[in-house]
């Protein structure tokens, strides 16, 4: 048995879900914070007026706007810094994951899963013909049958290798690490859909996180799972992020994930490996059945599926979602 230390080091805002939401009734926002308020609080001390302010549509920016001799002071949970003035009054949060004292933190579960990805993907691409029986099939196929591939790759589930390979959840991670980033999809030519009414609490860049790892039996080598993200990053740079206009702004070494919610579906798939030449089609065919309003049979003629880099903004500057560095030591 081995054990070692994994550091991640934001370099994007990275969100991981809770499956709470923040609605414009619990934030209020003033000059660079949004201000989030326990609503069981808040009835304690306003009452009746705030339970007309339920029934209207008014944002509690408007509502606290209007009242400003209110003492709401102890209702206060906590406060977190915006990354851009886009964000709104409207808009709604998804909430960050936090232990029971309030701290954000990341599951072990999330960054093995993102290795684990990396590490079928770089398999599947150093060992094709083992792989050759997915490559004839359909994404939806073959991920009914998902866990076909991961047998090919890792073993029977009662004894895969991937249980000899454990690593904790985060140290708790302070509470001012946090930061509102607001979903923005980027298309091909540049031009972005910021109208989204969508935020998330995210760690900010330029924060490092660490976990425990421990591997048994010798199953995986710290220089394979290292190639192996090694070669994802770059297969996703190459093969897809390069096919935008706005690529090449930012400049990243290849020993990144992409890690948590709003990434994209490419960076949590092997389609790249699979298919290889043939990934915008099957991804746009699988797309298209899964959101057939989102009309992702254009897809195709663009040459780029999905055809919408997930991102954010940050002080003015557009970045991908979930960029870490990672270290093993």
């Amino acid at each position: 048995m081995k054990n070692y230390t994994i550091t991640l080091e934001t370099l994007t805002p990275v969100y991981i879900g809770s499956g709470k939401k923040i609605t414009k009734k619990d934030f209020k926002l003033e000059k660079d914070y949004a201000y989030i308020y326990d609503p069981i609080k808040l009835h304690s001390i306003l009452g009746i007026s705030y339970e007309n302010f339920l029934t209207n549509s008014l944002s509690l920016t408007d509502y606290l706007g209007r009242n400003q001799h209110f003492n709401i002071s102890s209702a206060l949970k906590y406060f977190i810094s915006i990354g851009d003035k886009t964000i709104r009054k409207s808009d709604s949060i998804d909430e960050f994951l936090k232990d029971p004292y309030g701290y954000p933190y990341i599951p072990g579960s999330s960054i093995k899963g993102a290795i684990r990805t990396a590490l079928l993907a770089y398999r599947i691409n150093n060992e094709p013909s083992k792989y050759a029986r997915f490559k004839s099939q359909s994404i939806d196929k073959w991920r009914n049958n998902g866990r076909d591939i991961e047998i090919a790759a890792f073993g029977n589930p009662q004894d895969s290798k991937f249980k000899n390979l454990r690593i904790s959840d985060s140290k708790p991670i302070p509470k001012d690490s946090l930061i509102l980033s607001k979903k923005i999809d980027i298309f091909k030519d540049g031009e972005s859909n910021n109208k989204l009414n969508l935020c998330r609490e995210s760690i900010c860049p330029g924060t490092k996180v660490y976990f425990d790892l421990t591997i048994e039996k010798d199953e995986f080598s710290i220089e394979e799972i290292i190639e192996a993200i090694k070669f994802f990053s770059r297969q996703y740079r190459e093969n897809y992020l390069s096919k935008f206009n706005s690529f090449g702004k930012e400049k990243y070494e290849d020993n990144i994930i992409y890690l948590g919610g709003g990434t994209g579906f490419l960076t949590k798939t092997v389609n790249q490996s699979l298919y290889g030449a043939k990934t915008t089609k099957e991804v746009s065919q699988f797309l298209n059945k899964a959101f057939k309003w989102h009309k992702h049979y254009r897809d195709i003629e663009i040459g780029l599926s999905p055809r919408a880099k997930k991102c954010t903004k940050i002080n003015g500057k557009t970045m991908e979602m979930g960029i870490s560095r990672i270290r093993i030591d």
